[in-house]
């Protein structure tokens, strides 16, 4: 049951941070080379490679990896940089990992796949917080 929530938590965390992508890319200039016809890239499979490691879950060890990923004409991704720690090496080691192994439909420009470089944030976090608990209702 335990691995059950932890892998749901991840995936469901990671697909906001997904979102939260769109949102960084959207004030950028890349962003801006993306329009009518063209398209940003997206992930093939709602499977998620990021693993919290079992004895850091059970210290209540959280945190946040920014990773810049380039995301090839192919959709495979290529290249991984840490742009922000999370303040512990294993964790950002395994956001470094799994993020190799993502898949996504590649960007297109009309109808030619092209390569990109996007921001990653892959949050490893325990539960969602409750802003009626934290509101204290």
């Amino acid at each position: 049951m335990k691995r059950f929530a932890i892998a749901a938590l991840i995936v469901a965390t990671t697909a906001v941070a997904y979102a939260a992508v769109g949102d960084r890319l959207a004030g950028s200039s890349l962003f801006n080379r993306f329009r009518a016809s063209r398209r940003l890239p997206s992930l093939r499979s709602a499977e998620m490679p990021f693993r919290y490691p079992a004895h850091l879950w059970r210290q209540g060890v959280e945190g946040e990896v920014l990773l810049k990923v380039h995301i090839t004409s192919a959709g495979s991704v290529d290249s991984v940089l840490l742009e922000q720690s999370s303040g512990s090496p294993e964790l950002d080691s395994v956001a470094l990992k799994g993020a190799r192994e993502l898949m996504y439909h590649p960007a297109r420009q009309g109808e030619i796949s092209v390569a990109v470089w996007a921001q990653l944030p892959v949050r490893f976090q325990r539960r969602f917080s409750d802003p009626a608990a934290e509101d204290g209702g």
